[in-house]
């Protein structure tokens, strides 16, 4: 089983490579677009537990959600900058 993986992620690796940078930054912007939907989803869900919690829990939920709000917003320049590198 261990061989197959290796020999599976070995040819995956070649092949990446030798498809060039346009699907290296291809799946940079989607994994950056995937981080930005993940912190998205995350601020969400601090700020429906913000409405649902006391005075404390209200300030730690929404410091929560703005750090989210923030990388969802980093992440989504990021993948919009490898989109236009990949072109």
């Amino acid at each position: 089983m261990n061989k197959t993986l290796i020999a599976l992620a070995t040819s995956l690796t070649l092949l990446a490579a030798g498809t060039g940078t346009a699907y290296a930054q291809l799946g940079k912007a989607a994994s950056d677009a995937t981080d930005a939907a993940q912190h998205k989803i995350d601020e969400k869900q601090a700020d429906s537990k913000a409405k649902k919690s006391g005075p404390v829990g209200k300030a730690v939920n929404n410091v929560k959600s703005g750090y989210h709000k923030n990388r969802a917003k980093s992440s989504a320049q990021k993948a919009k900058q490898a989109l236009k590198d990949a072109g």
